[in-house]
């Protein structure tokens, strides 16, 4: 399911966090003493079990071990890039993704 829906699959720590592979659509405070940490670049203090919906931006947000990530594998059609990928104005490089498969295609 995706972050629309509200259901995730994993839940990842600090350490088990993967931005390359996950689209973390909430943080969980799982410390008794609260959690004040920064996420999407945004100073944020929560209570212990409060959640917040937020796709997480991992370039902006400081990992620590008081917040749990909730999160889903990022889409097949995400994982590649699309459109010009190299080359120049008389030597281009394009690749697309075929939507039916999520598989690269050159072109």
């Amino acid at each position: 399911m995706t972050y629309l829906t509200g259901e995730v699959t994993v839940i990842h720590n600090s350490t088990q966090v993967d931005f390359d592979n996950f689209v973390y659509s909430g943080v969980y405070c799982n410390a008794a003493a609260g959690c004040t940490d920064t996420i999407n670049g945004t100073s944020v203090t929560m209570a212990l079990g409060d959640t917040i919906d937020i796709l997480v931006d991992g370039d902006t947000t400081l990992l620590t071990g008081d917040i749990l990530f909730l999160g889903n594998p990022m889409p097949v059609q995400t994982e590649f890039p699309t459109g010009l990928i190299s080359g120049n104005s008389h030597n281009e490089v394009w690749q697309f993704v075929n939507i039916k498969t999520g598989l690269p295609t050159d072109g």
